[in-house]
């Protein structure tokens, strides 16, 4: 009686979203944002993201945000980027918190995705100066 107790628990919990599938998908955007490659990361974008980076936040669509993502990258590129932080919320956000270091600076980075059918998508992306 017990085992089958386990063994229901244990289907149970392996059915349940999230877990193993949402580690890869934010160690392959950590990764992608540690080579720039905005090309992979848009595959986890969202329709409409909120951007904000530095000091410049609005929202924009998946084409845009690559496009200025691209445009960051340029500008301050990586030279580590390193997970430091993941989790989720009540609402079923998971969340990612990165330090991402350039030749000159170190800013923290966060990025918010959320279950949309059957893929975990990023909403929000924030890039701070890690002051």
């Amino acid at each position: 009686m017990v085992s089958k107790i386990l063994l229901i628990v244990s289907l149970i919990f392996f059915a349940l979203p999230g877990g193993k599938h949402q580690d890869d998908t934010i160690e392959v955007i950590t990764k992608s944002i540690e080579t720039a490659n905005t090309k992979e990361i848009s595959k986890y974008l969202n329709s409409s993201v909120i951007l904000s980076i530095l000091d410049d936040e609005n929202v924009y669509s998946k084409t845009q945000s690559e496009m200025i993502l691209r445009s960051f990258f340029v500008k301050y590129p990586p030279v580590q980027v390193k997970l430091k932080h993941t989790g989720s919320s009540p609402e079923g956000m998971q969340y990612a918190i990165c330090s991402y270091r350039t030749s000159s600076s170190t800013y923290r980075l966060f990025f918010y995705m959320k279950q949309t059918g059957t893929n975990t998508l990023i909403n929000e992306l924030r890039v701070e100066s890690d002051k």
